[in-house]
């Protein structure tokens, strides 16, 4: 083994050099001995926006914040070089970072789009005034807020995040699982698809020679399926049913030869065998999605009212075992739910008009008292004309008299 080389290098050596920031506070640094000012790196100076005093009146003016408050935040962005920490704390009020900032990007958003408009933006242009456009201070808040919560936890709600996101990786490794197997068996109960096409069998000669062509072939079995139909037109010479004479007696014939059709309807139900009277849907389905199914309507609405309805009524969301009882039951819970909610938009509706006809009756019946006074006041006007008429020259008889 090779003894391992050790590469003395000198130790640099350093300066403890004193200054004062552009502020006159004191400052210290190490320095590096014999380094020049060249190899010192330098802060590039931010972008800030400018505006003049037109500018700012025509776009940029805010109810919530003073033309002195925005030229304020302008230059402390530029003297902290961007940094908005140290903004929020030189920042002489009570005013969030959230606020500068929504006010800051929404000034520079205005500007850049005043520079060049949308239309003419470049893709970064663009891409800067999307990022400016869409901030929002709500959703900043309230991630810091949980950001701070996370930090801040308890070492028994580590444990148990922990521990729950453990079970839901179980889960969700379970649910994978479950997919894959039940798309194999979709996949291998599915039926085969054929590559020719039904098309050729139109006529009744070509379905003759497809029926005898799967008699010859069933006849070469073991145990044939298929039986003639007797007609040597259909059946052919060869295929064609012996005559009577050929056939044995059926008093002669054994017991074994007479087949017995047992039914077994009474056993049906036992095994959880159902005969379908209605037309099944091509394809592999299964009889759990006939109870998930019907839940999921349209609309998210409806699909919460018939949620609530089933759990008012105590129906579970989840439903074990769908045998055809069950489901049969179910589809009855779902017609009298979408008749039940019919029934409901339908006095809803009927609620809206009567409500609209009371309100055009009580706007008429104003209308219809307000012509009434009107035309009262009309007919009153001349009765008091005629009354003072009438005084007048009553006074004027009396004082008549008087004189005399």
């Amino acid at each position: 083994m090779a003894p391992v080389q050790v590469h003395h290098r000198r130790a640099a050596k350093w300066d403890r050099v004193s200054s004062r920031t552009p502020r006159g506070a004191p400052l210290a640094r190490w320095v590096r001995r014999g380094a020049t000012a060249t190899e010192r790196p330098s802060r590039e100076p931010v972008t800030a926006p400018t505006y003049d005093d037109e500018t700012y009146e025509k776009h940029l003016t805010d109810p919530d914040w003073t033309k002195e408050e925005t030229d304020e935040l302008v230059e402390l962005y530029r003297s902290c070089n961007g940094k908005w920490v140290v903004i929020a704390d030189h920042y002489p009020g009570d005013r969030t970072m959230e606020a500068l900032k929504a006010r800051f990007y929404t000034i520079s958003a205005n500007l850049l789009q005043l520079t060049t408009p949308i239309t003419s933006m470049t893709t970064t242009d663009y891409s800067l005034y999307e990022t400016l456009t869409t901030f929002n201070p709500e959703q900043e808040t309230s991630r810091k807020k949980l950001a701070e919560g996370h930090l801040y936890r308890r070492a028994n709600e580590v444990d148990e995040e922990t521990v729950l996101l453990g079970e839901l990786q179980r889960i969700m490794l379970n649910q994978a699982s479950l997919d894959s197997a039940r798309e194999d068996l979709r996949r291998r109960l599915d039926y085969p698809h054929t590559t020719t096409s039904g098309y050729q069998y139109t006529t009744s000669q070509a379905l003759t020679q497809l029926w005898q062509q799967l008699l010859a072939q069933d006849r070469l079995k073991k145990n044939p399926r298929l039986r003639p139909t007797g007609n040597s037109t259909y059946d052919g010479q060869s295929m064609a049913t012996p005559t009577n004479a050929a056939r044995p007696r059926e008093s002669t014939a054994p017991s074994s030869a007479q087949p017995t059709e047992v039914s077994a309807a009474a056993e049906d139900p036992r095994f959880g065998v159902s005969v379908h009277s209605e037309r099944i849907p091509p394809g592999v389905s299964f009889g759990g999605d006939r109870l998930t199914k019907p839940r999921i309507a349209k609309s998210t609405i409806q699909t919460d009212k018939i949620a609530a309805i089933l759990a008012h009524i105590g129906v579970s969301d989840v439903i074990p075992l769908s045998t055809a009882p069950v489901v049969k039951q179910f589809d009855e819970i779902m017609s009298k739910v979408h008749l039940l909610l019919e029934l409901r938009k339908t006095g809803e509706r009927e609620e809206q008009e009567l409500r609209t006809r009371q309100a055009q009756h009580m706007d008429t019946g104003t209308e219809i008292e307000e012509e009434g006074q009107n035309a009262a006041t009309i007919e009153a006007r001349p009765r008091v004309e005629s009354q003072d008429i009438d005084g007048s020259r009553r006074n004027r008889t009396a004082l008549s008299l008087t004189a005399r």
